[in-house]
């Protein structure tokens, strides 16, 4: 009976129920987010709280386009990668912006283990275009994007950000 019982408990916390549930809200969405504070920037912290050590700030969105990437959102906190430095940000400050509307006919998914996301090239560098950010296989990078030659295209109010066509999945709704 004793082993049943564990043997329950395991199953419900593997389910999603509990604990384990409640300790992490990580997105599968990809998602921008930026500064939208009146002195610029978010300090990028430690922990979730205001002792938090400062590691680096998220700044205000820059030609439409923020500089970090949301990793999990919480009631007050939210974990975002900026620059590769992982760390939290009060939400009370924090703006988003992401290219799922949950309504397209198709939406891509990252298909590799880090999938590279591209920003916008301003030297025309036949190196191609620089790298943004990457993320986990399987999230849903959007269901509004444009394509051109092997790359589809995320726009933003004046950047654009570019996924390779090879990267991705294309499922249908």
């Amino acid at each position: 009976m004793k082993r049943f019982i564990i043997c329950l408990i395991a199953f419900a916390l593997l389910a999603g129920g509990g604990v384990c549930k409640a300790q992490s809200n990580r997105t599968n969405v990809f998602t921008v987010v930026y500064a939208t504070s009146s002195d610029g920037f978010l300090n990028v912290r430690s922990e979730p709280s205001m002792k938090g050590k400062v590691l680096t700030k998220l700044w205000t969105a820059s030609h439409g386009l923020g500089h970090g990437v949301l990793l999990e959102k919480r009631h007050k906190w939210s974990k975002v990668s900026v620059d590769d430095i992982e760390g939290w940000v009060y939400n009370k400050y924090l703006g988003s912006m992401l290219w799922y509307t949950g309504e397209g006919k198709t939406f891509l998914v990252a298909k590799l283990p880090q999938t590279p996301i591209y920003g916008e090239n301003y030297a025309d560098d036949p190196a191609g275009y620089p790298l943004f950010t990457k993320v986990q296989r399987g999230t849903i990078i959007a269901d509004d994007y444009d394509q051109i030659e092997g790359y589809y295209i995320l726009k933003t109010g004046h950047d654009y950000l570019f996924i390779r066509k090879s990267d991705v999945e294309v499922r249908q709704r």
